[in-house]
């Protein structure tokens, strides 16, 4: 059983931090000092310093790749999520943009998509969902184009809202259904999960290539393309149980494929005027994928929070800190309970493959 402080730790600590940690585990084991190479910045490498929790787990996923793959002992480890790169003329044939490589870590030749904890396969907006979409059309069986599913969900896609802006937050502006256009993105949300749940289901090698893709990234970047990942590195928060899968696996994708979520819904950011809020809201629809065989369920009595909902976990770990903390005020029993000296809440973390 996890203390319950360690979940809070969790939940502040950011994707990008583990990916930096495993990255420092690299150069730790090589004898050398960080460098510009590895792609860490200096505020991330402090901020992994100055929590050991971290720094650990990344130790034990380092040592476990070069275990598993021995030649990457001595091979040049770099976080590459925020590294430049281009998209293949097929991505950019659909209108999308999105540059964000699929490979978290680089080390040597290998190219690696870390999943720790919740694990989101992709959130495209309506040209990277088409994108997607017609590449799994393409990789699995062409004769789909031909088909009604294909034109049923290729006519959803073109009625998603791409970037515009409300007057308010959405939320209230769905249930009362006052806006035309947010209306339209609701129904169409709802139509496109219909429609691509059935294409799924009638279709299983369409999904496999569905899910490989938005794994991977192939034919977004190119499949020798760094930015392209052909590893999946799995793990734990604590390190404890680490797998690597290669996306060239069918049956490894089957797995990812038959165990996905797909989800419709729309994504707002707050709209500013010169670095002023204006109140406004931009939102656009997206295709998000969450996979259960990826991420770790949170259950609390019960209850889990595991919908892939990443808004609700932050909502959680903020709620869940301001309890902490005055629970902390209270007495010397409760902070020796909130150390895991003495059992305060059961609380279970697992993860499925």
């Amino acid at each position: 059983m996890q203390p319950f402080g360690e979940y809070l730790i969790e939940a502040k600590v950011k994707a990008e931090d583990y990916e930096a940690s495993i990255v420092m585990a690299f150069y730790e084991m090589q004898g050398k000092k960080l460098d510009s190479k590895s792609g860490v910045s200096s505020n991330i490498a402090d901020n992994i310093l100055s929590n050991p929790t971290v720094l650990e787990t990344g130790r034990k996923i380092a040592k476990f790749i070069v275990k598993k793959h021995p030649a990457t002992a001595k091979a040049q480890a770099e976080q590459y999520g925020r590294a430049s790169t281009s998209l293949t003329s097929f991505w950019k044939s659909h209108g999308a943009t999105n540059k964000t490589p699929k490979t978290d870590i680089l080390i040597g030749t290998m190219r690696f998509s870390l999943k720790i904890g919740l694990a989101q396969l992709m959130s495209g907006g309506a040209s990277e969902s088409t994108a997607t979409f017609m590449s799994a059309v393409d990789a699995s069986n062409k004769e789909l184009k031909e088909s009604n599913q294909f034109k049923t969900v290729s006519g959803i896609l073109d009625n998603f809202v791409k970037n515009s802006i409300a007057p308010t937050k959405l939320r209230p502006l769905i249930k009362d259904k006052s806006n035309d256009l947010v209306n339209k993105g609701e129904k169409a949300h709802k139509d496109v999960m219909d429609a691509l749940g059935k294409m799924f289901k009638d279709n299983p090698n369409f999904k496999i290539e569905f899910a490989r893709e938005a794994m991977s990234g192939f034919n977004k970047f190119g499949e020798k393309n760094n930015a392209a990942a052909e590893f999946m590195l799995v793990s734990n928060h604590s390190g404890s149980d680490i797998k690597i899968h290669s996306v060239y696996d069918d049956s490894y994708c089957a797995t990812i494929a038959d165990n996905m979520r797909l989800q419709a819904r729309f994504k707002t950011s707050g709209r500013k005027v010169s670095g002023v809020k204006t109140g406004e809201y931009n939102f656009w629809s997206v295709i998000s994928l969450i996979v259960d065989a990826a991420q770790e369920a949170y259950e609390h009595e019960g209850q889990v929070l595991s919908e892939g909902m990443f808004d609700k976990v932050k909502q959680f770990a903020s709620k869940a800190w301001n309890k902490v903390t005055t629970f902390f005020k209270k007495s010397i029993n409760n902070t020796l309970k909130f150390m895991g000296l003495i059992p305060v809440i059961k609380l279970k973390s697992k993860i499925r493959f």
